[in-house]
This record gives C-alpha cells, sequence and structure tokens, in this order.
C-alpha cells in the first residue's frame, strides 16, 4: 500500500493518533524510567512541537485556501479559520488574559464568582457564544454531508469525527486530575497522572496534525472531482 493510498483510508487518522501516542508513551516512559518522575507540562517540549504543528497548519490552511475562497464554502473556509484562531488563542492562555479576579474566564464558576466585575462576564459570554454560534453554524451546513460522508467511509469525515473524539478526549484528561481530587479528596498517583498527562500534553498537540489531514484530504478529493462538496 503506498502513502498516497494508505494517506485517503478512513482509518488513517486514527492510525496517526496510535503512532503519536505510542511515540510520546514511549519517549516519556524511557526518560521516567530512567530518571524517575517526569513533569511532561514543565519541561514544555509537546508545548514546542504544538507551536510547530500550529505553525504548519496555518501554512497549508493557506495553501487550499483556493479549494474554498469565491466557492459555496467559502464561509465554511473563514468559519474553519475563526475557530483555527481560537484554539490557537487558547493554548496560547487567552482564557487566562480575560479572566478577571479568577484563574480562567472560560468555565461556569467564572460568572458565578461575585467578584468578577459585570464587563468581565459580559466578555466571557461574547467570547463562547460567537465560538459555539460557529460551530453550530458549521454543522447546520456540513451535517447531513458529515453524517452521509462518515456512513460511508469517507476518509474526510472520519478523519473529522476522530478530530472531535480525540478532542474531547483529551478536555477529560485535562480536568481529570482536579475532578478527580475534588469528588475523592486525594490526588492521582504518580504513574495515573503520568498517564493522564500525557495523553492531555501530548493528545492536544496531535490536534493540530488531524487538521492539517482533514485540510489535505478534502484537497485531494476536490482534485480528483471539480464536483466535489
Amino acid at each position: 500500500m503506498n502513502f498516497k493510498k494508505l494517506f485517503m483510508h478512513p482509518l488513517f487518522a486514527g492510525l496517526l493518533v496510535f503512532v503519536g501516542m505510542f511515540l510520546y508513551f514511549s519517549i516519556c516512559y524511557a526518560i521516567r524510567f530512567k530518571y524517575g518522575p517526569y513533569d511532561l507540562d514543565a519541561s514544555g517540549s509537546t508545548e514546542a512541537l504544538t507551536y510547530l504543528f500550529y505553525g504548519m497548519s496555518f501554512s497549508v490552511m493557506v495553501f487550499v485556501c483556493g479549494d474554498y475562497l469565491h466557492t459555496p464554502r467559502q464561509s465554511t473556509y473563514w468559519g474553519i479559520v475563526f475557530l483555527w484562531v481560537i484554539t490557537l488563542l487558547r493554548e496560547m492562555g487567552a482564557q487566562h488574559w480575560l479572566a478577571i479576579n479568577d484563574s480562567t474566564a472560560i468555565k461556569i464558576n467564572y460568572f458565578k464568582n461575585a467578584a468578577v466585575p459585570f464587563y468581565g462576564k459580559v466578555i466571557s459570554a461574547v467570547v463562547i457564544l460567537s465560538v459555539l454560534s460557529v460551530i453550530a453554524f458549521l454543522f447546520y451546513k456540513n451535517f447531513k454531508k458529515m453524517i452521509r460522508g462518515f456512513f460511508k467511509f469517507d476518509p474526510l469525515y472520519w478523519t473529522i469525527a476522530t478530530f472531535g473524539i480525540w478532542g474531547a478526549i483529551t478536555q477529560v484528561a485535562d480536568r481529570f486530575n482536579s475532578n478527580y481530587a475534588k469528588y475523592t479528596g486525594m490526588r492521582l498517583s504518580e504513574p495515573a497522572l503520568f498517564f493522564v498527562t500525557v495523553i492531555e500534553e501530548g493528545g492536544e498537540s496531535l490536534l493540530p496534525l488531524l487538521f492539517i489531514v482533514a485540510l489535505w484530504q478534502f484537497h485531494i478529493q476536490l482534485r480528483r472531482s471539480k464536483n466535489y462538496l
């Protein structure tokens, strides 16, 4: 099987996640085994890779803009660009920049915090509603195609599904330690914390790569058929 055929396989995105996480776990475990408990987050290694992958995804996004601009897909493209900017800002910690008298502005407790002024809550609400509105628009415009494509084993929509599922898993991993401590009164043991941290930090760094895969799979499909929507 040549690489192009593998790249256009419905399970390619899942394979990419599996290989990426296998490499992360293998490297981090080797370091942990040799040097003891390893703080992946504090090392900054995955953060550097994440920004590198975001830079790569930006380059691809600009390169394939002709697939969308001045076509019925133009609004979809600008929606994607908007979400890309928001996810990059979140990766850079924008949720903390917006926070006033709190740790982060993107959480329910932020709106319940009496110490947060009204204007701070309004700013946070506008950002959240803008993101949800764009996501809702993209789903509304593309939902039928996504469902149809998924059940027809279209690699593009399997990549999108993988992106969504994996993104949700990384967010669960991100909150798992604090929620576990909140509901049990205990912290995770070091091996368990190591596992969750690799899922969170390593997993988040793979999301821009999945974004690149989706853009390029669509690009290939469009080149094959000018009528592909």
